[in-house]
C-alpha cells in the first residue's frame, strides 16, 4: 500500500499556484492594450486594497448565514466567507502584478 506524502513545507504546497498566477499575470499584462503607468499604478493599489481587505469576507459570509439560518450559519458562514476572500485575494494579487508589469513596462512601449 503506497501512501501520498506530504510536502515538508506548506511553501512547497503552494509553489505551483504561485507559478501559474505569476505566469498568468504577465500573459494579461502583455497582451492587454497599452496603458499607461498611472494606470498601472492604480490597478496595483486597487489590487493591494482587495487583498488586503479580503479577509473582511470571512467575517462577512458569517454575519449574513449566522443571521439566516442560526448558529449553523457560523460554520457555513465560516466557508463561504473563506471561498469568498480566496477569490478576492487572488484577484487583488493578480492586479497588483499587473498593475506593476504595465507600469514598469509603459516607457518602453513608448
Amino acid at each position: 500500500m503506497t501512501s501520498k506524502r506530504l510536502p515538508a513545507s506548506p511553501a512547497l504546497a503552494l509553489a505551483p499556484t504561485l507559478a501559474l498566477t505569476l505566469a498568468l499575470t504577465l500573459s494579461l499584462a502583455l497582451q492587454a492594450p497599452p496603458a499607461s503607468a498611472a494606470d498601472g499604478v492604480d490597478r496595483a493599489v486597487d489590487g493591494a486594497k482587495d487583498t488586503v481587505t479580503s479577509p473582511g469576507k470571512i467575517v462577512e459570509g458569517i454575519e449574513q448565514d449566522t443571521r439566516e439560518h442560526g448558529a449553523v450559519g457560523v460554520v457555513t458562514g465560516s466557508l463561504k466567507g473563506g471561498a469568498r476572500a480566496a477569490g478576492q485575494a487572488v484577484k487583488g494579487a493578480a492586479d497588483v502584478g499587473v498593475g506593476v508589469v504595465e507600469a514598469i513596462t509603459e516607457p518602453l512601449r513608448d
